[in-house]
């Protein structure tokens, strides 16, 4: 396994073919407006987890894009890519801060692991 690290614009492909098996409705992708950068962690060679740094402020970063392959879920690589990135964001920063849905239990129970504090907010999609 290897350890957590930003990747390289060359991955964006691999990414994004993570991100449409793991998390299709993510709106951090590859090349979107705003998306500065990915970091990921391998597993025998293959892209098993990755979170984005998005739409990041001067004040705060903001993780997203998060998702892990199907077939490396329950091992904790979610946690280690989402603690990595959000130390990051943190010593950039000064703090960090996410979105997750309400209907995500798995992921609100990694964001609080990690010591995240959720603070609930309205939000709205229009089709």
């Amino acid at each position: 396994m290897s350890e957590v690290g930003w990747l390289v614009p060359e991955d964006d492909a691999e990414v994004a073919a993570l991100l449409a098996e793991a998390a299709p409705g993510s709106y951090a992708v590859p090349g979107g407006a705003g998306v500065r950068r990915w970091a990921g962690l391998r597993v025998e060679g293959r892209l098993a987890a990755v979170a984005a740094d998005a739409w990041s402020a001067p004040s705060v970063g903001l993780l997203a894009g998060v998702a892990t392959a199907a077939p490396f879920r329950g091992r904790g690589l979610a946690e280690r890519v989402c603690r990595w990135v959000s130390g990051e964001l943190v010593a950039a920063h000064g703090r960090v801060a996410l979105m997750v849905d309400d209907d995500n239990p798995a992921a609100i129970g990694v964001y609080e692991r990690i010591g995240y504090r959720r603070v609930r907010v309205l939000a709205a999609r229009v089709r």
